[in-house]
């Protein structure tokens, strides 16, 4: 499914968006349960519990898509930091055309994500900033965009090119 782009995000309209938010919370809530390690599917709750927010995203996203006919969701597409301030920037262009609300759990997989790539390039964990609303949640994003440029400007590549340059002189 092609992905939606900052671009596009940014020519939705404000009922748009919240559906859009909507949607991306439930669909955040059942991926945050689903990759929790103190919710495992051992359990018959647990299974349950995270069994029901996918069926609550599925039904979202399915009455989403009857309304929207050519919806497309942000989705983050590798743990790379290039590519989640890619996400981010999409989000954010969405929390921008709201008109409220507060996105929670999709800025928990915001900061799982973040978590996830600091681990993997062996980084420092971004500390998470305490917000509410839409406005909270843009200012997030923000911190979290800066933060992945930080990565990739910093990253093993640009270390390697700078190398090379300098031997080259």
């Amino acid at each position: 499914m092609p992905q939606l782009t900052e671009a596009d995000a940014e020519k939705l309209s404000p009922e748009q968006a919240g559906g859009l938010i909507r949607v991306l919370e439930l669909q955040a809530k059942w991926e945050n349960h689903r990759d929790d390690p103190a919710t495992s599917a051992a359990s018959t709750p647990d299974l349950q519990a995270r069994q029901k927010a996918f069926e609550a995203f599925q039904v979202a996203w399915n009455a989403y898509t009857a309304q929207y006919r050519l919806a497309r969701l942000p989705e983050p597409t590798q743990n790379m930091p290039d590519r989640l301030a890619i996400w981010c920037r999409a989000l954010r262009a969405v929390f921008r055309r709201a008109e409220a609300g507060y996105p929670a759990q999709v800025m928990a997989k915001v900061y799982r994500l973040a978590a996830r790539t600091a681990v993997r390039m062996e980084k420092e964990l971004l500390e998470r900033e305490s917000a509410e609303g839409l406005a909270g949640a843009i200012q997030q994003l923000d911190t979290v965009i800066v933060w992945c440029d930080d990565l990739v400007r910093s990253g093993p590549l640009v270390k390697l090119l700078k190398i090379h340059k300098e031997d080259a002189a």
